[in-house]
Parts: C-alpha cells; structure tokens; sequence
C-alpha cells in the first residue's frame, strides 16, 4: 500500500471513509481545513496531505491496541487534531464519542460508563478524574492531545500525540478497517436538560444520509465556499455540518477557542455560519451597542436604514413588489448603509443557521431588516437527521420549517410531534426498547406543535415544561422567559411555579468587568420592570430572584450545548425560592407588586 493514497476505494458509498475517498479523488489538492496559527494567521492543509496523515493514523492507532468496534471518546476542543482522529478512527472501524472538554467530571464518567468507553483521546486527563480502576482495566489506548501536564488518574498508560504518530509509517502492520454501512459510526449523547444524559448510537448510513440531507439543504455551498467551525465536535450537528463540508468540497476553518469566534469570522467570511440562539442574541447586542457608539449623523443613518429594512421585510419575506419610493429607499439602505453594518460577520455570508432552543421571533425579523437570514433548525438526540429546517429560499419566521423528505412528521391526539424515519434511533444505549420516546419505532418528541397549511411546522412549547401552579393554573414559561430575557442586562431566565402558590422567576445578568454597582443595579432592576409590565397580570412572575452572574456549565447549571437544566437550577436555588415566595406572601395574595430580590451567590 503507498502511503498517501486512502485505502477505502472499495467501501461502499454509504461510509464515512468512503465519503473522503471521494472527495480527495475529487480534489485533491483543494484545501479541506485551515487552522489558526499562534500569529493569528491560517495554515492550509489539502485533502491529499489530510488523507495522507489519516492513513497514517489509522495505522498508529492499530499498534496503539485500538480495534474494529471499539469505543473511542474524543474529549478536546476543536482542532485538527480532532478531525484526524475522527476520521482514522472511523476507518479503522472503530466508534467515536464526541464529548465536551468544559463538561463536569462527573458527568463524562456517568457517560464513559453507559457507553462503555475503552479508549480515550483528551486535552487534559483532569477530565477523566473520576473514571474507576475497573474502567481503566479494560481501557486499550488512552491518548493525550496537548501538552498539559496534569496528572493521567492511577492505572491509565496514555500515549502522548507525538508519539502516536511515529507509530503510523508506511512499514507500520497492515490496519483492518472497511467499516460496514450497517456498523456503528458514532455514540451521541442527550444534552441531559432533564435528568442524566442518555446515550445513542448511529450507523454510517445514518451519519450519510445526514450528510446528504444537509448538503441539499445549502446547495450553494461548494468548492469555493468557507465554513467556520467552532461549535464543539461533540455537538453533533457541528460534525455533520464539517462532513457535509467535506462531501461538498467547502474548507472549513478550524477554531478552537469559541470566545474568539467575532475576533475571526469578519476575517474568515464564511458563507453559511451555524450558532446556537444565544450567540445570535449577543450578536443582536454588540451591533446595537456599536451603532450607539458612532456619530450622530451615522446613527441617525443606521436606524433610518434599519427602519426601512422593517418596512420592506413583509413584501421581501413574502417575494412581493413594493411601492417604488420602499423600493428606491431600500435599495439605497441595502447597499450604501446597512452592508457595512454586515460586514460584522464578513462579505460572504448567504444565511445563518440557528437551533438547540426557540429564538425569539423579534430577533429573526430584526436580522432580515438588516439583511440577513437567520434560519431556525429544529432537530432532537433521537433523530441524526433534523426533523425540520427553514431553507434560504423557502423560510417562514416564528416556525422551524418545513420537516424533510425523509421522515414521516405527525400530530398526536394531545398536540405532541411525533417522527418516524430512517434518521431516528433504534433505541438509547442500555435499554432493550426507548419507550420512554420510541413506540413502534415512531419518536414522541415531547414538542408541542402543529402543521401549517404551507407544510411548515410551528412549535409552541414543551410538554413538560408546561406546569400547573397549586392553584391548578397551567402555565407555558416559554413566552415569557422570552419577554424577559429581552430587558437590559438579563442572560438568562428561568419560571417556576409547579406546585407553588404563583409564579416565581430567576434571572441573571451578564458580567459586569467593573462590577455591579448600585446605580447600575437600579437600571437594571427599572428595565425588568417594564418588561414584566408589558406581561398580562395572569403572566406576570409575582417574585424574581436577581443572580449578579450568568448561569454556567462549569456549575452544572446549563449543558455543554447551552441549554439549561431547570431541575439542577431549581433544587439549588430551591431555599432561597421559597424564602421569596414566603416574603411575597406574607401580605397576602392581593398584593400587586413585583418582588425583585438580588443574590450574591
């Protein structure tokens, strides 16, 4: 075998492997990846040089005791790194589990555990602290990506990366390998909003189908185009999206550290960019506080342009004519005022893609004002395809797009969405049959929704979020936490009121470099105020819990993905819930005031 030419002519389509073999015969000396140097520069590497050091690795990773069907868990940020060993790994025909370096110990042993993990690829070992002596005992390889020095657990033998790849050569043994469509490819895990994170395993055939769907999704992106990865790998629909790159022959530009992602997307300029709601509502953030900071004359002229991208919206949403003079001025704000505005994100850049949580219908109509598309995704663990998708040129705001070919979309009797399809899991890991979520290998999504007549799908809430107060009222908190988290400051908010008397609320506010000081305080608490005003009386949180920081992953209040955990945030702040709920109703229940209590926690 000649090192450098990929050994997986003769899998068949329907592999990861093969999907690579494609593409480097395809192009080989295009570039598949650029990384970020120490100098803020980018280093190319074409699909040649990739595959070349993949199959090299995969070698490595053979003399390295790793084995056709073993499981290997990458826990490290975004790097090349990364997409090596997934790659290799794959060949090889081993499993890859995705997990999220910032996750807590605890949680990634209750992982390593449920997918029965026997090998380890990590950024620092301080993540594997609580895996047992009996895991180690069946552990093949467990391999170190950095040079971290903390201290690998008693009992773990780890290879550092350096060594691993004098191992691979082109004398180095023979690696089986030619995974089948049918075999497993990957272990995902839920995000664990509501209990402990479950497994799921996908089959390569699942993982192209994925593929495939994403690529008709944005058949513009091709050869020329440029992604932006920087999303961990262990979020699924990130590493679909990066080997949807690779099917289509985009490059896609690796970045490793998420805090700087607006330091280099101007830079970068990719043509489709992949966020999470929350970054989106930074982004809305930073450019209004932006606009605020120029001239006069140059806010006055951003907002008449902003305006009167809100004006034209419906007739451009709806691919109607507009009146001339609409027409005239929104040509001149387009091109003249508000492309500079865009130019935040680079000049390339045909649409956003948001998903992992509602985002609130302001912010999408806000975007399209300014002339971008934001386009919401709706998708679950138990479902490697998404279930539904808004497409650049057929979009509908306030709903998660029309669900694709590939499944069969239906409404329960009680209102639930419910997806059968080749996308869907056969079950979680640890379980003969998920019927916690799978009858008759049909998926009980848990979302409330239903289909319009267009064939889009409108969600509007969660089954179990929605709760009843001891009052017997139900209530949906996700309309309102929405309304708050849109005052001045507010990071997050959370509703309870299951069981209690009326509804309580926290919310938390962003980092203050200065800290939070009285005068700052006071605004803040006059901006949640109206807020909560602009709620009916029936809506209106009658209490809210003020924490001087966001809620974080590192205190296991919200998920490597972002999403909150209602349970863990509601037992811990449980005391001083009810020393507020106590405090609200020892006047009684008549008292129309909104108690705002501040927390230094």
């Amino acid at each position: 075998m000649t090192v450098g030419t990929p050994a997986f002519e003769t899998i068949n389509a329907a592999t990861v492997p093969a999907l690579l073999a494609r593409r480097v015969a395809a192009s080989p000396g295009a570039v598949a990846f650029q990384t970020e140097l120490a100098n803020g520069q980018w280093s190319p590497v074409t699909w040649a040089a990739f595959a070349t050091r993949v199959e090299l690795l995969r070698g490595a990773l053979h003399v390295a005791g790793l084995r056709p069907g073993d499981r290997l868990a990458i826990i490290a940020p975004v790097s090349l790194e990364w997409e090596l060993l997934h790659h290799a790994a794959l060949s090889l025909g081993a499993v890859v589990a995705g997990m999220d370096s910032h996750d807590l110990p605890e949680r990634i042993e209750g992982m390593v555990e449920l997918a029965d993990i026997n090998a380890f690829a990590v950024a620092s070992p301080k993540v594997l602290a609580l895996l047992t002596p009996q895991r180690w005992a069946r552990c093949r390889m467990a391999l170190q990506l950095s040079q971290s020095t903390d201290a690998w657990p008693a009992g773990a033998l780890p290879v550092l990366w350096d060594e691993l790849s004098q191992l691979g050569s082109a004398s180095a043994p023979s690696a089986p390998g030619n995974p089948n469509p049918k075999d497993n490819a990957c272990i995902i895990f839920t995000s664990g909003t509501t209990g402990k994170p479950k497994g799921i395993a996908y089959r390569h055939e699942q993982v192209c189908l994925a593929i495939s769907v994403i690529c008709e999704v944005f058949p513009f992106v091709g050869p020329e185009s440029r992604l932006l990865c920087w999303l961990p790998l262990s979020n699924l629909f990130q590493r679909i999206v990066n080997l949807a790159g690779m099917k289509s022959g985009a490059v896609s530009y690796l970045l490793g550290e998420p805090r700087r992602v607006m330091d280099v997307v101007t830079g970068v300029s990719p043509d489709v960019f992949v966020g999470v709601p929350r970054f989106y509502e930074k982004l809305y953030d930073g450019m209004r506080a932006r606009v605020g900071l120029l001239p006069r004359w140059q806010q006055q002229m951003v907002e008449w342009a902003w305006e009167t991208g809100r004006r034209s919206s419906s007739f451009r949403q709806q691919r109607q004519p507009m009146p001339i003079g609409l027409s005239l001025r929104w040509a001149f704000a387009d091109q003249v005022v508000l492309r500079r505005v865009r130019t935040v994100m680079g000049s390339r850049l045909k649409c956003m893609v948001t998903g992992s949580a509602p985002t609130p219908a302001w912010l999408l109509e806000e975007f399209y004002a300014v002339g971008w598309v934001l386009l919401e995704a709706y998708g679950l663990s138990e479902s490697i395809v998404p279930v539904a998708m808004n497409r650049i040129d057929d979009f509908q705001f306030g709903t998660v797009g029309r669900p694709f070919a590939c499944h069969e979309v239906t409404i329960s009797e009680d209102g639930i969405v419910c997806v059968k399809g080749p996308g869907v899991c056969a079950d979680h890991l640890g379980a003969k049959e998920s019927k916690d979520v799978l009858t008759n290998r049909v998926l009980d999504t848990g979302d409330i929704g239903f289909l319009l007549p267009n064939g889009h799908l409108l969600l509007t809430g969660r089954a179990d979020d929605v709760f009843k107060t001891s009052t017997g009222r139900r209530v949906a908190p996700s309309g309102i936490e929405a309304r708050l988290r849109q005052s001045a400051g507010v990071e997050d908010a959370l509703i309870f009121g299951a069981g209690r008397k009326g509804i309580i609320a926290i919310c938390t506010f962003q980092h203050y470099p200065n800290g939070m000081d009285q005068r700052r305080r006071a605004a803040l608490e006059v901006a949640l105020l109206d807020r909560l005003n602009e709620l009916s009386p029936a809506d209106r949180p009658q209490g809210v819990l003020l924490l001087e920081r966001p809620f974080s992953v590192a205190a296991g209040e919200l998920t490597p993905s972002l999403k909150l955990r209602r349970q863990e945030i509601e037992q811990r702040f449980e005391p001083k819930l009810k020393e507020l709920t106590a405090e609200i109703w020892k006047h009684g229940p008549q008292t129309s005031r909104v108690l705002l209590k501040w927390l230094r926690d």
